[in-house]
């Protein structure tokens, strides 16, 4: 059975709609030229060869502007259970929300000379006219894939049986969706806990029958009725209200980076690494120096922590202790228990294991420059939750297997609002979460931005 990769059908139906904005400028440009070129006394900027740097310009800020305001608007989520009126609706309006920004870049551009009316007209035409047939060719595609039985997805359902059977029911008389219900458990935390640890099951349907009587009971009163999902943070999840072949749904959870940006991210990491090490290579050099002349031990200090999918790996860092600094702690039972209690870190001037120099690097944040090293060996990434040592996994609680699902990183949320300032660890955490929930290079290259002045402020580097 073919399984669904939704974020790489996402990445190729992005890809095609940019060849549609594409294919439709060209074919204006030649249709413009056909029709004024055989006007008499032609304008020669009208010809077919004719290209400009305003051309250029003006198609790459239609892509750009399509590829930011289809993903603000949410067109390429999976619409699998949604009916083709609302899909074609959703993509109608975006159409026509990037026709106006287009054109308002046009007018920005001023170069009347080079576009005319006809050549525009022509292009928004063809434009909305080839995305549209794109979308409906992929949906009537999709369709027809599933009622053969490919791209399906396994699901779970989790109510009382008479509702569950009833909801089971009406997936099966849906083939088009590309739903299979594989389990069906009692409405029971363990049986849905159990649902989703199986690596089979893609999705899971939780059924709420007693809730449902009270909210129609409710309605027909006139009363507006609020559901909530629960009381636990759904913020960290990022939920959205879906329809479900006409059933409002919320969903919740399921975000992440596709493959291929998970590839691009990587390309980013080597490239961004590599490029650092060498532009860095004196400073690096001078600081190894300094701590060699300065104090006894080794010039890197070597540390076990865990990295995505709970491997561990060896941390690089330049030493700012003394050299037994770690059999220091663990002798010091009262010394280990403050560590422990100020969130695995001890306050600002009472450690003193911290070499002068040290300090120094630690305000500075140069005690980190060697986890470049960490990156080019794939332990790392540039931007990313904390690296934890082992020990710390405890205090994700359930969140821990959520945490480990992406690669620390040499920056990220923590360490450019405020790092060892915060002493709360549930805030620390929470801030790792909402990193792997928003997760996208714009958010890395948020991140890298604010990095800079935080590394200059040196507020919480100690």
């Amino acid at each position: 059975m073919l399984r669904q990769h939704f974020r790489a059908v996402d990445g190729t139906l992005r890809i095609l709609d940019l060849i549609c904005i594409g294919v439709a400028f060209v074919l204006s440009l030649w249709c413009n030229h056909l029709f004024f070129a055989s006007l008499p006394g032609s304008p020669a900027h009208l010809a077919l060869q004719y290209y400009t740097t305003q051309h250029l310009l003006f198609v790459t800020s239609a892509l750009l502007t399509w590829v930011g305001l289809s993903r603000y608007l949410g067109i390429y989520r999976s619409h699998r259970a949604e009916p083709l009126s609302l899909v074609l609706r959703l993509h109608l309006k975006t159409q026509l929300v990037w026709i106006l920004a287009t054109g308002f870049l046009l007018f920005a551009i001023k170069h009347y000379d080079t576009f005319n009316r006809a050549l525009i007209a022509l292009f928004f035409g063809y434009s909305s006219l080839l995305l549209t047939g794109r979308l409906l060719m992929m949906f009537a595609f999709l369709h027809g894939l599933r009622r053969r039985g490919y791209n399906v997805r396994r699901v779970a359902i989790v109510g009382d049986a008479a509702h569950a059977q009833s909801f089971a029911k009406f997936i099966e008389q849906k083939p088009e969706m590309g739903y299979e219900v594989a389990e069906i458990k009692e409405i029971q935390a363990k049986d849905a806990a159990m649902a989703g640890a199986n690596p089979e099951l893609e999705d899971i349907f939780i059924l709420a029958p007693a809730l449902e009587s009270v909210v129609l009971k409710m309605l027909k009163r006139g009363k507006r009725v609020h559901i909530l999902p629960g009381m636990f943070d759904v913020r960290l999840f990022r939920p959205e209200l879906d329809d479900f072949a006409g059933v409002p749904v919320l969903s919740i959870g399921g975000n992440g980076l596709s493959a291929p940006q998970v590839a691009f991210k990587r390309l980013v990491d080597v490239l961004g690494a590599t490029s650092l090490l060498v532009l860095l290579c004196p400073v690096l050099g001078v600081v190894a120096l300094a701590i060699k002349l300065t104090s006894t031990g080794q010039v890197l200090f070597k540390q076990e922590r865990l990295g995505q999918g709970a491997r561990r790996f060896r941390l690089y860092k330049f030493r700012t202790m003394v050299a037994n600094a770690e059999e220091i702690l663990k002798e010091d039972p009262g010394l280990y228990k403050r560590y422990v209690e100020n969130n695995f870190k001890l306050p600002r001037g009472e450690d003193q294991r911290i070499t002068g120099l040290g300090r120094f690097l630690r305000s500075t944040s140069l005690d980190e420059l060697p986890q470049l090293f960490n990156v080019l060996k794939g332990d790392m990434s540039l931007v990313g939750p904390r690296p934890i040592v082992p020990s710390e996994i405890t205090q994700y609680g359930d969140f821990a297997e959520l945490f480990l699902s992406v690669k620390p990183g040499l920056t990220g949320n923590w360490q450019v609002n405020g790092r060892s300032d915060i002493s709360d660890y549930a805030h620390r955490a929470t801030m790792d979460l909402e990193y792997i929930r928003d997760q996208s290079f714009g958010k890395d290259i948020s991140i890298l931005l604010k990095t800079i002045p935080a590394v200059m402020r040196g507020k919480g580097a100690h």
